[in-house]
């Protein structure tokens, strides 16, 4: 009988002390503008082989432009690495 008495004790005891615990942490969201990178460019449709100027310079242009999707990318995984180490 003891202790079912202090366990009806116990248990609001219990419930009081954990409503004056701290307040829930909230989580922290990452910046919006790290979150998505720039899309991966169309491959060109090349020319035929007699124009090969243009064809070089239509795969220059592509190679560029992956390139610079890359950069994009490689930035931002970067700043989401160093945004998550201030935040922790």
């Amino acid at each position: 009988m003891h202790g079912k008495l202090r366990l009806a004790l116990t248990i609001p005891l219990a419930m009081a002390c954990a409503a004056c615990g701290q307040e829930r942490v909230g989580t922290i969201k990452p910046p919006a503008d790290l979150l998505a990178c720039a899309d991966e460019p169309e491959a060109p449709d090349l020319p035929g082989r007699d124009q090969q100027a243009q064809r070089d310079r239509l795969t220059l242009d592509y190679i560029l432009s992956l390139r610079s999707a890359w950069g994009d990318c490689h930035s931002k995984v970067a700043g989401l690495s160093a945004w998550s180490k201030e935040n922790n």
